[in-house]
């Protein structure tokens, strides 16, 4: 039994003035003498009388109007066409997306097209009743056994839909099987609407099954701003579904997010991956609701999206609440472009999941809190960001292995201690970005020039800033120069060797930084798995300035000699390049606690800035290499120098 489908509010339903093709094929309908179509005949009244009352030049009723009357007054049968088409929701009307503007698509109406399919399937005639019956075995079968039927197929199937350029002789005819379009629209009726509850779909939105707002990311062919009505996500499963059960999978219709309905497309594929949807679905096919043909619209399949479990993602959600602020401020044309490509990433991550994607997604978090620290409308609206522990991503993270995000990690998580004159504790996001340790903008950062100098740069300036205000903190007095930060995560020696010689990804560095700059690394603490392997060129200067940088105790002094450290010129001085002066220097403050260090030669090629920016982060074990490969203690009983203690060719910068 078909279901009443009936559109009095729009024009070309068979209920306007000018509707004469319309209404004659709805009155043949009705004509027919078969018990099924009784819904027509109980619906018809109610949908006659708003019609009439809608287009009455004294009655100044709006759509909406209509639309609500008519569903106050219609047979319960046909609730789910009204409900599918159009919602009602504090004083507006809303149109779900897949039967497009409240049952039609621009001139096209879908009820209407309905009522004429339902004419060629229950034509009585004895060749209309064979036919029929083959037109319903070729769409269970897959077959094509019976011409298709040039006739108008909406958005629903691009590749029958015919038009200028769908053929190669130029434009072909719409094609379609009548069951298949009348299996079509009843199967819409299954993602009928409802307004609301608690506002969890946004003020004045429509709670419409398996639906979100469209995004061009995620698809090979979209487009920023390209015209769309929304987005369906056509649930699949493998296992039999009883019709019971369909019913209350779309009635609750469940794909959740960070404890609301997913709104977007990247919420819904977050939904996907941390379980969010119904059990029993497989996978969804995704359908963009596109303007892609002229003025029509089209049904683009985007992607098969497998329901699969990735913990990871549930990260994501501890990151949307502060962008969230961003875009609903007024702010510059810069910070949009920066929130374009949080959208990207974002919608990456949510879909892949990963070390890599997180590391993208924390990077562009960093680049929108520079963003947002250059404009002055946007510092106003929103707040300072408060980041998130990074013990948990640092789990994820931890698994992309490479020596350029435990760099990242060592920079990013060192912080100073509070002063002696009470200044706050600093941790590494506090020097780099634009924003102090009480939570507040500041109007530029302490080191300026992350993403916009060389990082070697930046981070010798870091060295030299941390040198110039090492004093200042409660611990300093047992210390004779200054040490680098007391509080981060030791990054292993041959990693920082590598750094000062230029051998990591500067560009993938640069990626991470950002990254882990974006999370808060206080009380964290981590081991790499591979901390204690060998440097395979070990570098003297930075070798001889790890000992220094953790502060090194004069042999056989007391404990309450002070420890011999940095001393604060030399960083200014690496990144000029004077880097040999240096190396003495720090080898004539080793000897005078007992070591014996190697010297370089007269000239060498090492970057200076790199040298500096190898000593920033804490190194593990700093004393380790110091005996192995560059110094000797003066008192030890083995006299012999080790052999790789002996001063390298000027190019092996040892």
């Amino acid at each position: 039994m078909p279901t009443p489908v009936l559109s009095p509010w729009n024009e070309g339903s068979g209920f306007g003035v000018k509707d004469k093709t319309p209404k004659a094929t709805l009155d043949k309908l009705l004509a027919m003498p078969q018990p099924r179509l009784d819904g027509y005949h109980t619906a018809l009244p109610a949908a006659s009388a708003v019609a009439a009352r809608f287009r009455s030049e004294d009655a100044d009723w709006s759509k909406e109007r209509a639309v609500r009357e008519f569903r106050n007054t219609c047979p319960d049968e046909l609730v789910p066409w009204v409900d599918a088409t159009v919602v009602l929701a504090n004083n507006q009307g809303y149109f779900p997306p897949l039967l497009g503007t409240g049952g039609n698509d621009g001139r096209l109406d879908f009820s209407t097209t309905f009522h004429q399919r339902l004419v060629e399937v229950l034509d009585p005639a004895p060749r209309f009743q064979r036919r029929s019956l083959v037109f319903a075995a070729d769409l269970l079968s897959g077959s094509q056994t019976e011409r298709l039927h040039a006739a108008a197929i909406g958005q629903f199937d691009p590749a029958a839909a015919g038009g200028r350029g769908s053929s190669p002789f130029g434009g072909a005819s719409s094609l379609v099987n009548p069951w298949g379009y009348l299996l079509l629209v009843e199967g819409a009726l299954l993602f009928a609407a409802s307004a609301v509850r608690r506002h969890q779909h946004g003020t004045g939105r429509a709670a419409i099954p398996f639906t979100v707002l469209t995004s061009p990311d995620g698809s090979s062919s979209g487009a920023v701003n390209e015209a769309s009505r929304g987005e369906v996500w056509a649930p699949l499963w493998e296992r039999p579904f009883t019709l019971a059960e369909v019913l209350q999978l779309f009635a609750e219709a469940r794909a959740t997010w960070n404890g609301r309905p997913a709104q977007r497309a990247v919420e819904f594929y977050a939904a996907t991956r941390s379980l969010g949807v119904a059990r029993g679905v497989d996978s969804f096919i995704r359908y963009g609701l596109h303007q892609r043909n002229g003025l029509a619209f089209v049904a683009v399949p985007v992607e098969r999206v497998r329901v699969q479990a990735k913990p990871e993602v549930r990260l994501a959600a501890r990151l949307e609440e502060w962008v969230a602020r961003v875009r609903r401020a007024d702010s510059s044309i810069a910070v949009g472009q920066v929130l374009r490509r949080f959208d990207a990433a974002h919608m990456a991550f949510a879909r892949d999941g990963g070390p890599q994607r997180l590391g993208d997604l924390l990077a562009v978090i960093t680049g929108l809190e520079l963003a947002v620290g250059r404009s002055g409308r946007a510092k106003v609206a929103v707040p300072a960001r408060r980041p998130p522990a990074a013990e948990d991503f640092l789990e994820t993270l931890a698994t992309a292995e490479c020596a350029e995000l435990r760099v990242a990690a060592g920079i990013a998580s060192c912080a100073t201690r509070v002063g002696t004159d009470r200044q706050p504790a600093r941790a590494m996001r506090h020097l780099l970005l634009p924003v102090d340790p009480a939570g507040t903008w500041r109007d530029s950062p302490i080191v300026p020039g992350l993403a916009t100098r060389s990082l070697t740069a930046v981070l010798a300036d870091v060295l030299a800033w941390r040198c110039r205000t090492a004093v200042d903190e409660s611990d300093s007095t047992i210390f004779r120069g200054a040490p680098t930060f007391r509080h981060g995560i030791p990054v292993p020696a041959a990693d920082l060797y590598d750094l000062a010689l230029g051998r990591l990804d500067g560009d993938l560095l640069g990626r991470w930084l950002p990254a882990c700059l974006a999370l808060n690394w206080h009380g964290v603490s981590h081991e790499w798995g591979d901390a204690d392997r060998s440097p395979d060129l070990p570098v003297a200067t930075v070798g001889l300035l790890h000992a220094l940088a953790a502060g090194i105790a004069p042999d056989g002094a007391s404990s309450a000699t002070p420890r011999l450290a940095l001393d604060p010129s030399w960083a200014p001085r690496l990144a000029a390049g004077q880097v040999t002066d240096v190396h003495r220097e720090a080898a004539r403050r080793l000897r005078q606690a007992g070591w014996e260090a190697v010297l370089l030669p007269a000239t060498t090629t090492i970057d200076g800035a790199a040298v500096a920016a190898a000593v920033v982060p804490r190194c593990r074990r700093p004393k380790s290499p110091l005996a192995r490969y560059f110094a000797v203690s003066m008192h030890t009983q083995n006299e012999q120098r080790p052999h790789t203690a002996t001063p390298e060719p000027e190019e092996a910068i040892a």
